[in-house]
């Protein structure tokens, strides 16, 4: 999606603009509605944005909240001004994550709410916390991020463990089994910013 700045003065014409926009697009099978302010928590969710008062904090690096390519640029150039936290960064991309940020979709679209601190489970060990909860409205299920740990005998975090794990959320007895996404659950690769609206949008699996 996007995010418009406009003069107050002219926010009525551009959104004119874009209501008659969206009647062309309706033609198309693709409507623009008008949504609430927790429509962008949802929306965000199923898209794996990062939300900086929960899944991004001071103690989150970029690499851990699989958002590295924010600083790789600099990174690689040799000749790119110094800074605060450069070295750490590389050390860290050299050495592999022992911490990184997931999203999970709960299998049943009928679990009850959550609201963020619940445990994440992977082969029913406990291996993070949930940072944040939304229900995504076009998948029809609630989506959890949070930050997993990897074991003591495992020395970085992979795609195949995270792949190969039976993964649940939620309190110890009580927990909800749940599908690894290392995708968003939808429009996994990004087509819908692009204008491209006919492919498969639902990521289904974490096999990909």
């Amino acid at each position: 999606g996007f995010e418009l700045h406009v003069p107050v003065e002219h926010a009525p014409r551009v959104y004119e603009a874009v209501m008659e926009r969206g009647e062309q697009l309706e033609r198309l099978g693709v409507p623009v509605r008008d949504a609430g302010y927790r429509a962008i928590d949802s929306l965000s969710a199923e898209k794996s944005y990062r939300h900086w008062h929960a899944d991004l904090a001071s103690a989150d690096t970029p690499f851990e909240a699989c958002i590295g390519f924010t600083v790789l640029p600099k990174l690689k150039r040799s000749d790119a001004p110094d800074f605060l936290g450069r070295r750490a960064l590389e050390e860290q991309r050299a050495a592999g994550l022992r911490r990184r940020l997931v999203t999970l979709v709960l299998d049943d679209p009928l679990a009850g709410p959550m609201h963020g601190g619940e445990t994440l489970w992977r082969d029913g060990e406990c291996v993070g916390i949930v940072r944040s909860v939304a229900y995504g409205h076009t998948i029809g299920a609630t989506i959890v991020s949070g930050y997993v740990r990897a074991p003591a005998e495992l020395k970085k975090i992979t795609p195949s463990w995270l792949r190969d794990g039976m993964w649940s959320v939620g309190d110890k007895g009580t927990a909800h089994s749940a599908t690894l996404h290392l995708k968003p659950p939808f429009d996994p690769n990004g087509d819908r910013p692009k204008g491209i609206y006919a492919q498969e949008l639902l990521h289904v699996t974490a096999a990909s």
